[in-house]
């Protein structure tokens, strides 16, 4: 074990114990700390490239913290195009039928989404820059095939779909939506992928014999029992420091 692997899992259990959880038993409640999952989720990652380089890459995972609406909009249309192009390796290549199901399912859900969500950018910050940064977390698949895909979509699509689920309860639960009709849109997209989430923890055991070591979902979005977070970086922008959609509230006008 590296030594910046050990002052990350370190960092991590210190934040844990102070938010009243332990490292591998982290927020399984609505009112738990967000940021003890996203230290204990940048941890894993570490652990996860000094094993693997050829997972991911770039930021650390601190980044995915959501400051506004326009962050969380901005921010996961990349998230949900990168889980729509490696969905579709799973389509194209998979040799389970519940794989290219559930690669075509998120293709489907997730392109519907983000056209909603440019939608919404186009309408409500309409001269705003929407440019972001994101770096992919779930590294090239593009070369797997069969067996080798499956697993590593798995093992690196669950940290992924955490990282939706968390970047949408800090939206909710931060009332952070200038726009009410976001609120559902965001609370479907925390449910649905918590639920996946539990599906693919299944199919990692039942197919490979691993009882998965990427946490479980607890019933607010939050963290639950596990073993740390899996492989996988983050969200690119750095805390939506780039932009301020605050100081274009003048050229949009009022909320809707």
């Amino acid at each position: 074990m590296s030594t910046k692997t050990r002052t990350s899992i370190a960092l991590a259990a210190v934040v844990g114990l102070a938010a009243g959880a332990g490292i591998t038993a982290l927020a399984t409640s609505e009112s738990d700390s967000t940021e003890t999952v996203t230290v204990a989720l940048a941890a894993d990652r570490e652990n996860q490239q000094d094993a693997n380089p050829s997972r991911g890459g770039g930021h650390s995972g601190m980044a995915a913290m959501v400051d506004s609406e326009f962050d969380y909009l901005v921010d996961m249309i990349p998230h949900h195009q990168e889980a729509i192009d490696n969905a579709q390796l799973l389509v194209d290549y998979s040799d389970r039928p519940e794989m290219r199901d559930f690669g075509q399912a998120i293709i489907d859900t997730q392109s519907a989404e983000i056209v909603r969500m440019e939608a919404w950018l186009d309408e409500w910050y309409p001269q705003a820059d929407t440019t972001s940064d994101y770096e992919p977390m779930m590294g090239d698949l593009t070369s797997l095939r069969g067996d080798e895909l499956d697993r590593e979509f798995l093992e690196t699509m669950i940290p992924h779909h955490m990282m939706a689920v968390m970047m949408s309860q800090q939206l909710v639960r931060g009332s952070l939506a200038e726009h009410a009709e976001l609120v559902p849109f965001a609370e479907n997209i925390r449910d649905v992928q918590r639920s996946e989430i539990h599906q693919m923890r299944g199919w990692l055991s039942d197919w490979f014999d691993i009882e998965s070591a990427h946490g479980s979902m607890g019933s607010g979005g939050g963290m639950g029992p596990g073993h740390g977070m899996g492989p996988g970086n983050g969200m690119g922008r750095g805390h939506g420091m780039d932009r301020d959609p605050g100081a274009e509230s003048s050229m949009r006008g009022p909320s809707a």
